[in-house]
């Protein structure tokens, strides 16, 4: 007969494991067959960009906000540390603009690592909200812009 405290130790690893939800593998190829799925439309860049919050995703995925709420999709060219914890990330960008494989974000914690951007998919709202359904970790409401 198992004891009540080893029944509660296997219950406490098992809620544990439950509730990290997807590996960063996982939660990539998540989102990149909603990319293919949904055919979501890629751009260079975003001209008159001007950030205003953003939404994390994972390590290589975040949904970023531009004046009047219009969320994009950024695929990161690797991971970067600290992302899916930080309360706040900061843009390097070419002029006006945001390009892909050009520009990067940081987190500000980290500023000297660059997340360069690998592509820049157009949403809609309701899209970036489904991305954000994908990942039960992911519920949150997007994030204020950096100062």
């Amino acid at each position: 007969m198992i004891s009540i405290s080893r029944l509660l130790f296997i219950v406490a690893i098992l809620s544990g494991c439950a509730s990290h939800g997807l590996t960063d593998t996982e939660r990539t190829v998540l989102y990149q067959n909603y990319i293919t799925e949904n055919k979501l439309e890629e751009l260079k860049s975003i001209t008159t960009f001007r950030f205003d919050g953003w939404r994390d995703l994972g390590k290589e995925h975040l949904i970023i906000f531009t004046n009047f709420k219009k969320p994009y999709l950024i695929t990161l060219k690797s991971r970067c540390i600290d992302l899916r914890f930080s309360h706040t990330i900061g843009i390097n960008k070419t002029s006006n603009s945001l390009h892909a494989k050009f520009d990067s974000i940081f987190v500000t914690r980290f500023p000297e690592q660059k997340c360069f951007i690998k592509t820049i998919h157009k949403l809609t709202r309701e899209q970036a909200d489904q991305m954000s359904d994908l990942d039960e970790t992911s519920k949150e409401q997007p994030k204020d812009a950096s100062k």
